[in-house]
């Protein structure tokens, strides 16, 4: 049966590729709003005022470089599990020695929770008048926190 699997193996090379130009994209996307920025900061002497606000970009810059992390990491791991599965981890970082799809899901479960939580702090700095709604992305965050410990719990 597994002989019929492997010819898929260059549709997750599809994948891996495409997933990550995406994190190369944010990655991008990051280095221009922090750029924007610093320029902001320079062009106003420090000076933040209701109108100007510099330290968003760098928090958004922040988001975009979190959620780069999280296309690089899923990549990573789909290339680990199913495209270089025989070969020695030796040159990759201890924390992407990922060896079943169980280590790749929590890891990604713990960035995309860090993710959510900055996109969750500029979310609430941007937003002068805080609504019922904007509650909501906390309570996500709360409840994917709380089904992770009982996931930690059972093992």
């Amino acid at each position: 049966m597994l002989h019929k699997i492997t010819p898929f193996r260059y549709v997750y090379a599809i994948a891996v590729i495409f997933t990550l130009i995406n994190a190369i994209f944010f990655i991008g996307a990051g280095v221009a709003k922090s750029i924007k920025g610093y320029k902001g900061f320079f062009k106003s002497d420090f000076m933040i005022t209701e109108d100007h606000h510099p330290g968003m970009y760098l928090l958004e810059a922040l988001d975009a470089f979190m959620i780069s992390l999280v296309f690089m990491i899923f990549g990573l791991g789909i290339a680990r599990l199913f495209i270089f599965d025989k070969t020695e981890g030796m040159r990759l970082p201890k924390w992407l020695n990922i060896t079943s799809l169980e280590e790749l899901k929590v890891l990604l479960w713990r960035t995309i929770l860090f993710a959510l939580v900055s996109f969750a702090v500029t979310n609430f700095l941007k937003d002068n008048a805080v609504t019922w709604d904007d509650l909501i992305l906390p309570l996500i965050i709360l409840i994917l926190v709380a089904s992770l410990f009982l996931v930690h719990k059972r093992t």
